[in-house]
């Protein structure tokens, strides 16, 4: 009991600082926020590095955090398109939209989609996705809270999930985006360190054990194991369904393999390895994952609206597009280190194939390496690591909802932002206690998706092709945003069946983003009546930063 209690103690204390840093770096901005510039694009005077910080901090969620090596853990090789995507999206994202996005002047993606297409109707729907899209993405950050909390110092689920909503909430009504950009970019460091010195620690007490990875047979229990289960589950046990109970403790002897959850299928270590094995992604079909995953993951950073957002911030184009390669250089190293806590848990860890508490891993594997006091002490970086992962993307992602319903739906400025962030962070505390049974890392692939099929083919041909037109740019959103939302909240009803009905709903975007780029291209061709001015506009996007015609978006 000592030795909780000493766990405990550390790891509130380290919590409780990220908390209070965040509250403290918070208010820094509260003498900026005095106009609605400031407090929703922080006066478009962020600098180019700071602004990565602030994107990436927001960017390394929990579902990165604590669900990447999850999904490792359980599938091996073929998640690892899942950090390329995350991470190569934004070339994608430096190439085509940043810089021409922030000379076209704007506070949100819908008041860009109206400006652009000349289309008030548009406006409105286009926040109708960025909340959608938001809310989704919103609800493994308040999962990783509740469990993260619960795991650490026993509270149950419900706490951190409202914690987290108001702290973020009281956050940003403060200080708008000024202060979370400051927010974002000191937990940038937090959520790195929190990964990074682990990491580091793991490795080298790994590598002097059992390294095999590989074999011919699942993960087998290296020594005696007596594992507790929090939640009641159902265990696949030589092809028989057995029941255990919440709270049971079941002791297995060394060399047994390891039972797993009946939603999680046994693989050997060659096949885990082994990329398009036998795998039970999007319902039997991992090369159609691979292909929808990377499309949703490389398309859906170009349709995030939180990262979106932070290139109103800068300056100008050139700086936008500084911010991009900033950001490339700072994600790659964090998502080349979360696989390996999913590598060394199918030997270290296994049991958590069997429990499917797989969003723990981080946690477990430092746990089964390290004891005491230096334990401790790693357990807690790790818990303040992803509470700054939480607090940052979650800060983000409330801007984006709060922006959508005080600027583009009701038409207001700073009072009506913070009403809509404590009403947008009511919301999503709701939602996150509803979202306890879904996978992290699942409920941001989806977010992914969504974005993927609607914003990325609305700017990516707003920006570059003259022909759309306003029947083009609805039609397409509605088709791609709309089809893909539908069949993801099938799945999430459980109405998308086995086989390829679950591969085609759960992981849509290899067919609901080619819809919409060509609803829109065949609508619009069929229209062939582009909006007024819209040679001035493209000429806006895509002059230099410093052409007259420019010079006014910039301020």
């Amino acid at each position: 009991m000592g030795e909780r209690k000493c766990r405990a103690v550390i790891a509130i204390g380290l919590v409780a600082f990220v908390t209070a840093a965040t509250l403290l770096v918070g208010t820094f901005g509260i003498r900026y926020a005095k106009t609605t510039s400031n407090f929703f694009v922080a006066s478009r005077a962020v600098h180019p590095a700071w602004n990565a910080f602030a994107i990436c901090g927001e960017y390394m969620s929990a579902g990165s955090f604590l669900g990447l090596a999850g999904l490792v853990l359980i599938f091996g090789f073929d998640i690892l398109w899942l950090p390329a995507g995350w991470t190569a999206g934004y070339l994608l994202l430096l190439l085509f939209v940043a810089a021409p996005l922030r000379r076209f002047g704007s506070y949100t993606i819908p008041e860009f989609a109206e400006g652009r297409f000349d289309a008030p109707a548009l406006r409105w729907i286009s926040a109708g996705f960025v909340l959608v899209i938001s809310w989704l993405y919103l609800l493994p950050q308040m999962k990783g809270a509740g469990i993260i909390l619960r795991r650490l110092i026993g509270t149950p689920y419900w706490v951190g999930v409202v914690l987290l909503a108001v702290v973020v909430a009281a956050n940003l009504t403060a200080g708008g985006m000024r202060s979370i950009t400051f927010v974002q970019g000191f937990q940038y460091f937090i959520v790195m360190f929190g990964v990074l010195v682990p990491a580091l620690v793991i490795f080298q007490l790994w590598r002097g054990g059992d390294t095999t990875i590989a074999g011919e047979s699942p993960p087998v229990f290296a020594t005696e194991t007596a594992v507790t289960y929090e939640s009641a589950v159902v265990l696949d046990v030589d092809g028989e369904r057995v029941e255990i109970a919440a709270g049971e403790t079941v002791v297995y002897e060394a060399g047994t393999e390891v039972p797993h959850e009946e939603s999680i299928r046994p693989l050997t270590g060659d096949e885990w390895l082994r990329p398009f094995a036998n795998k039970d992604l999007a319902g039997g079909h991992p090369r159609y994952f691979a292909y929808s995953v990377l499309m949703a993951t490389l398309l859906g950073v170009m349709g995030l609206p939180h990262v979106l957002v932070r290139f109103y911030t800068n300056p100008d184009g050139r700086t936008a597009r500084r911010t991009t390669v900033w950001v490339l250089a700072l994600l790659g190293p964090y998502y080349a280190i979360l696989p390996f806590f999913g590598a060394v848990a199918r030997t270290s860890a296994p049991e958590l194939l069997s429990t499917a508490e797989t969003d723990s891993v981080l946690l477990q594997v430092v746990a089964a390496f390290t004891t005491g006091v230096g334990g401790d002490i790693l357990l807690a970086i790790i818990a303040a690591g992803a509470v700054a992962a939480l607090l940052s993307t979650s800060s983000g992602l409330l801007i984006a909802v709060a922006g959508a319903i005080s600027h583009d739906l009701a038409g207001g400025g700073v009072p009506e932002f913070r009403r809509a962030t404590w009403g947008g962070a009511a919301v999503a505390a709701a939602l996150g206690l509803l979202a306890e049974p879904f996978d992290i890392s699942i409920l941001v692939g989806w977010a992914f998706a969504i974005a993927a099929s609607s914003f990325c083919p609305l700017l990516v041909l707003g920006i570059w092709w003259p022909g759309v037109t306003r029947r083009g740019a609805i039609a397409g959103l509605v088709a791609g945003g709309g089809s893909s939302a539908a069949a993801i909240f099938a799945t999430m009803a459980g109405l998308a069946g086995d086989g390829w009905a679950f591969a085609l709903l759960s992981t849509p975007a290899a067919w609901s983003v080619p819809l919409a780029f060509a609803v829109n291209v065949a609508v619009s061709l069929w229209d062939r009546n582009p909006p007024a001015g819209v040679d001035l506009k493209m000429a806006r996007m895509h002059l230099p930063d410093r052409s007259p015609q420019n010079s006014a978006v910039h301020r």
